[in-house]
C-alpha cells in the first residue's frame, strides 16, 4: 500500500483565503468581501449549491437523530438505584446500561463511518435510525435485565451514526465560515439529548413505569426516521482540492480555478513558520447561489426530488470497504486528532460519571431527593451546554472572521483554539467543585451549579477542538471524526466503567479531582498549538506519510 502525504490531496494545509477586497460576483449573505470555501462545482446537484431549505432541513434531521438517540441511551441514567431494586442487580451492574451503550456508540463509528463512504451517506442513516428505532421497542418490551441490556447495546449502534457522521454532513453541505456554528448546534443536540433523557426519564418511570421511558423514545425515533427518510438526501459528492497544476504561481486564473495569492498571504506564511519557496496555495470560492462567474453546468440535469429519496447511489468506484475501515487509523497521531480526542473525552467522561452516580448522592439523606427529582440536576446541565454553544458556535466564527480580517483575509485554523480557554477554565473548575462539594455533603445547589460548569465542555471544548480538526484537515475530515468520537467513547467508558468502584475506593473529592489535572494536561497541548499549530501542521501535512487513498473529496 502506498502512503502520501496531506499536502498531495490539500496544497491549502488548511490555510485559506477568506477575505479580499473588491471581489466581483454575489457573496454568501451579502458579504462583499466574503470569499466561500470549498468551491461549489458546476454541477447543479453538488450539495453546496442545495437551496437553504434542503440544506437547513437535512441538518436538522441529522441534528434530531443525535438528540433522539442520546434521549434514548440516557433515559435510565437517573434510576440506577430503582434498576437495581427492580431487576435484583447490583448498582454497578445497572450503571451498564448507560457504560456499554456508550463503548457501543465509539467502536460503532469504524462501521459505520466506512460504510457511509463506501455506500454512501443516506442509506447508513436511514438503516442506523431505523436499528435505534427497533431496539428501543425490543427494550420497552423485555422484562430481562440481559435482554433490557442487549436491547441498549443494539439501539447504542444503531445511534452511533449519528456522532461523526453527523458531524461531517456539516462538511459536505455548509461553508467553512459556517462550520463553528453548525458544528456547535450539532454538539448542543447531543448533548441536550443526553439532559433530556434523565429529567424527562426520571418523572416518567416514576409514574408510569419502567418500559415508558423506552416507549417515549421508540416515538421520539419513529418520527426521526421519517424525517430522515424524507429529509436528508446523499450528501455524498466527489470535490477536488488541489489547485490545477497547470496554473504557474501568480498567475491570474479564471474564476471557475483555485487562485494562488502571492502578497497577501507573506503575513500568513510568516506566522504558519511556510516558506515562500512552498508555494502556499489559497483557495479561492464561490457562492453557494448561483453566480455569472460560476453556473452550473447545463448538461447536467437537476436531480428532481423524488430522486433524491432513493436510498441508493451505489458505490464508491476504486474503494475497497475494508481499506476504508482501516485507513483513518494511522491519522490518530496528527496532534490536533490526538488532543481533540482525548480532550473531548475527558469532558464527556465526568458528565456521564455523574448521571451514574446522581442517584447515590441525591436520594440518601440529606438531600432526600425522589427519582424524579433527581432528573433537576440536568437542567443546569443544559444551561451549561447552551453556554458552551454561545462560545463553542456563535462566539468562534465570528472571531475567527474578525482575526481573519485583520490578517489580509487570510484564515488560519488556529484562530478557533484562542477561546478554548473560556469553557475549558469553567470545566476544570465544575469538575474539582463537583467533587468537593458531593464528598463534603454541600448543598444540593453547589453540586447542581459545578455540573452546569461541566457540562460547557460537551459543546463548548468539543465543537472548538472539531472544527479546528476539520479546518485543519479538510480531506480527511470524515475519517479524522471518526476516531474522534470512536476513542472518546472508549476512552470514556473507560472512567465510567469504573466510577462505583473508583469512588467507593478514592472518594469523590479525589475521583473528580484526578479527572481535572489530566483535563488541564490535555489543555495544555492546545496551548501548543495555539502557538505552533501553523508549523506543526506545515510539518506533518509536507513529510507525514499517513494517507493511503488516491484523491482528496468532500465525502
Amino acid at each position: 500500500m502506498h502512503f502520501r502525504t496531506l499536502k498531495e490531496l490539500d496544497t491549502t494545509e488548511g490555510t485559506v483565503l477568506l477575505f479580499k477586497e473588491n471581489l466581483e460576483g454575489e457573496r454568501h449573505h451579502g458579504n462583499n468581501d466574503l470569499i466561500l470555501f470549498p468551491q461549489p462545482s458546476a454541477d447543479p446537484n453538488d450539495p453546496l449549491r442545495w437551496p437553504r431549505w434542503r440544506k437547513n432541513m437535512a441538518y436538522a434531521s441529522v441534528c434530531a437523530f443525535a438528540c433522539t438517540n442520546n434521549i434514548s441511551g440516557t433515559v435510565y441514567s437517573d434510576v440506577f438505584v430503582l434498576i437495581s431494586e427492580h431487576f435484583n442487580v447490583s448498582i454497578n451492574e445497572a450503571s451498564g446500561l448507560i457504560a456499554w451503550v456508550i463503548l457501543t456508540l465509539g467502536v460503532s463509528n469504524f462501521i459505520w463511518v466506512p460504510s457511509a463512504l463506501y455506500f454512501g451517506k443516506r442509506p447508513v442513516f436511514i438503516l442506523a435510525c431505523a436499528i435505534t428505532f427497533a431496539a428501543a421497542i425490543w427494550a420497552a418490551s423485555t422484562d430481562s435485565f440481559a435482554s433490557l441490556q442487549a436491547a441498549c447495546v443494539v439501539g447504542g449502534f444503531g445511534g452511533g451514526a449519528s456522532e461523526a457522521l453527523g458531524a461531517a454532513i456539516i462538511n459536505d453541505i455548509y461553508f467553512l465560515h459556517e462550520r463553528g456554528s453548525k458544528m456547535a448546534w450539532n454538539l448542543i443536540m447531543l448533548a441536550f439529548g443526553s439532559s433530556l433523557g434523565p429529567l424527562i426519564g426520571g418523572y416518567l418511570i416514576e409514574s408510569r413505569g419502567l418500559k415508558w421511558g423506552k416507549w417515549l423514545s421508540a416515538i421520539f425515533l419513529g418520527v426521526n426516521l421519517l424525517m430522515i427518510i424524507f429529509f436528508v438526501p446523499e450528501t455524498r459528492f466527489n470535490r477536488t482540492i488541489n489547485p490545477s497544476p497547470s496554473n504557474p504561481p501568480n498567475q491570474t486564473t479564471q474564476a471557475s480555478e483555485p487562485m494562488q495569492i502571492s502578497e497577501t498571504a507573506t503575513d500568513a506564511e510568516a506566522s504558519s513558520g511556510m516558506d515562500k519557496s512552498d508555494n502556499v496555495h489559497l483557495e479561492k470560492s464561490t457562492s453557494n447561489t448561483p453566480s455569472t462567474l460560476f453556473p452550473t453546468d447545463p448538461s447536467i440535469p437537476r436531480k428532481p426530488y423524488l430522486a433524491l429519496l432513493n436510498p441508493w447511489s451505489g458505490t464508491t468506484p476504486e474503494e475497497s470497504f475494508f481499506d476504508l475501515m482501516f485507513r483513518p487509523v494511522p491519522l490518530i497521531v496528527y496532534p490536533a486528532c490526538l488532543m481533540a480526542t482525548f480532550i473531548y473525552s475527558i469532558c464527556l467522561a465526568p458528565t456521564v460519571m455523574v448521571n451514574v452516580l446522581s442517584g447515590s448522592i441525591l436520594i440518601p439523606p440529606p438531600y432526600n431527593f425522589n427519582v424524579g427529582n433527581v432528573g433537576l440536576i440536568n437542567i443546569p446541565g443544559m444551561i451549561g451546554q447552551a453556554s458552551g454553544f454561545i462560545i463553542g458556535g456563535v462566539l468562534i466564527d465570528r472571531y475567527s472572521a474578525y482575526r481573519a480580517r485583520r490578517n489580509n483575509g487570510i484564515f488560519l485554523p488556529e484562530e478557533r483554539l484562542a477561546l478554548l480557554f473560556i469553557p475549558s477554565a469553567l470545566v476544570f473548575a465544575g469538575t474539582v467543585l463537583f467533587g468537593f462539594a458531593a464528598e463534603r455533603q454541600m448543598h444540593w445547589a453547589v453540586i447542581f451549579v459545578a455540573y452546569g460548569l461541566m457540562s460547557v465542555g460537551l459543546t463548548g471544548v468539543a465543537s472548538i477542538a472539531m472544527v479546528y480538526v476539520c479546518d485543519s484537515y479538510f480531506p480527511v475530515a470524515a475519517e479524522c471524526l471518526e476516531l474522534i468520537n470512536g476513542f472518546k467513547n472508549i476512552v470514556a467508558f473507560g472512567f465510567i466503567r469504573g466510577t462505583v468502584p473508583w469512588v467507593e475506593s478514592q472518594g469523590y473529592e479525589k475521583a473528580f479531582g484526578t479527572i481535572a489535572g489530566i483535563f488541564a494536561a490535555f489543555v495544555l497541548l492546545a496551548i501548543a498549538l495555539v502557538f505552533w499549530g501553523p508549523k506543526i501542521r506545515h510539518h506533518t501535512s509536507t513529510h507525514w506519510r499517513l494517507i493511503s487513498w488516491e484523491k482528496a473529496h468532500i465525502h
